[in-house]
């Protein structure tokens, strides 16, 4: 059994520590709500990264947590070879922050080293947020304090990153202090600082809010009844259907939906009388020689009815799904006019054939109000929403699984408090919300069953200035700047704690 040189001491119990780090690890994944587990792992992890060797703990650790993963399909629905590597490539990205920490552990005195860790989490987070898959893993998610996500209007999801990792650094620094026979009080003390001064700010900042200056009424349809058409597990993911060889068959079943769909929302219109309607993602498939009528039939619905009506649809051509479609929200106006039609910048690769727009979101104003709208995982890439940050309320449809549908509702709503608007989430197979600028659900629902559902949420105007928008990642850039010039700085040393025996 491999020894562990801990503080003067020697465990030769190094890899049971493995055991409670994966049972860990596990509930986490299962129970996203355990927001205190995401406190405890990474000390653990710091503990388990003091073998002599870090790169034999990263490679098991890797390993393990690879088949803790493997276990768990809430949240990673991938099937074969691709649910396997990712579960890999999530695992490898987890750990790297500590491999990196203790790699650089030699080069920093002995009473900063705490700051590796946190700046080593940060670093990676930013960097893999600028790839395919955006924010998806940060640690910083798994919180959701209202008053712990106000950290996020100045730093943006890395702040809560790094105050978890922190935290676990400076407490690991007191227990070896401990084993080194000293009292440890000093970076217990300042992990609490920590804690009280980011919690109390985020307290005195939610009770100090600026109020709404009006409301407007919004209406969320969800369709998944029996009548309503699973155009997307048909065509996608059965491909029982195609336009190749299907498209009168098509055409057909998107006609009758689409005149389904629109008697639904007359009806649940008549009964709320908002003043804005919008879909949950891609309700609908349109054959692109179909679109006038299409948007014809929508346009006289807005005018008849006096609303804004905003829906979703793949737009797409024969040939589909082997040739992508565009994933749209399209909004027409009382006066029967597009005011708003974007295409989703963001589809999800391996499950969403859809071409990525390259046009990013944008604000448009009707009378006092701006608003603006993107597509569900476009909210996991703070960069992109923040380029609407200018927006009182920001429309967010969106199409989940059961398994993430706290998890991606929290991702959305932090997006919310870095830019300081309010958002309305309308979700099929999730979690429908109304979030604050603040980051205070007001309402939040779950549609998960075979039904047609509605959501509606007078949403407050209730726009709040945030130095994220303003400055965008800059504490990001500050900790990778940090951590590189760390590495730069130890560059002379011919001899690390990482290869060192």
């Amino acid at each position: 059994m491999l020894p562990l040189r801990f503080a003067g001491g020697r465990w030769s119990a190094w890899p049971l520590v493995l055991v409670p780090l994966g049972a860990l690890e596990y509930l986490l994944g299962e129970y996203p709500g355990w927001v205190l587990i995401a406190w405890v792992t990474p000390m653990l992890w710091l503990v388990f990264f003091q073998h002599p060797r870090p790169w034999v703990a990263y490679v098991v650790g890797v390993l393990g947590l690879t088949l803790v993963y493997s276990t768990q399909h809430i949240v990673n629905i991938l099937t074969g070879p691709a649910f396997h590597l990712t579960n890999l490539v999530f695992a490898a990205t987890y750990l790297l922050p500590f491999l990196l920490s203790r790699a650089l552990a030699s080069r920093v005195p002995p009473a900063g080293r705490w700051l590796l860790l946190p700046l080593a989490a940060v670093s990676v987070e930013y960097g893999l947020a600028l790839g395919p898959n955006g924010t998806w893993g940060s640690v910083g998610y798994s919180q959701d304090s209202v008053y712990l996500l106000q950290l996020t209007a100045w730093t943006g999801i890395y702040g809560v990153t790094f105050l978890v990792y922190a935290t676990a650094g400076l407490l690991f620094a007191a227990l070896r202090q401990r084993r080194a026979g000293q009292r440890g009080v000093r970076p217990v003390g300042l992990a609490l600082g920590l804690l009280v001064v980011c919690f109390g700010l985020g307290w005195l900042r939610v009770q100090q809010q600026v109020p709404a200056r009006a409301g407007v009424q919004v209406l969320g349809l969800t369709f998944q009844d029996a009548r309503s058409w699973p155009w997307f597990r048909e065509v996608v993911w059965d491909q029982h259907l195609t336009l190749g060889r299907d498209s009168a068959l098509l055409r057909q079943k998107a006609g009758a939906a689409h005149r389904y769909y629109l008697a639904q929302t007359q009806q649940y219109a008549q009964r709320y009388r908002p003043q804005w309607v919008i879909w949950q993602e891609a309700a609908l498939v349109v054959y692109r020689p179909d679109y006038a009528a299409f948007a014809a039939r929508n346009a006289h619905f807005a005018v008849a009815n006096g609303l804004y009506l905003g829906v979703t649809y793949f737009l797409v051509d024969r040939g589909f799904p082997a040739r992508p479609g565009t994933n749209h929200l399209t909004i027409f106006s009382p006066q029967g006019e597009v005011v708003y039609d974007y295409v989703k910048n963001k589809p999800v690769s391996g499950m969403e054939p859809a071409v990525a727009a390259q046009q990013p979101p944008t604000v448009f104003r009707v009378g006092p109000v701006a608003y603006a709208g993107a597509i569900c995982a476009d909210f996991d890439y703070p960069g992109l929403i923040r380029q609407v940050g200018a927006a009182d309320i920001v429309f967010a449809p969106a199409a989940d699984w059961p398994g993430i549908r706290d998890l991606h509702a929290r991702m959305a709503a932090t997006r919310a408090v870095e830019n300081g608007f309010a958002l309305f989430r309308i979700t099929g197979q999730g979690k429908s919300s109304l979030t604050t600028a603040y980051g205070e659900v007001v309402r939040s629902q779950y549609h998960l069953a075979p039904d047609v559902k509605a959501f509606v949420a007078t949403v407050p105007v209730q726009k709040v200035w945030t130095p994220y928008r303003a400055w965008g990642d800059v504490f990001a850039w500050l900790c990778l700047g940090s951590l590189l010039g760390l590495i730069v700085g130890g560059a002379g040393f011919a001899q690390t704690a990482f290869w060192r025996p």
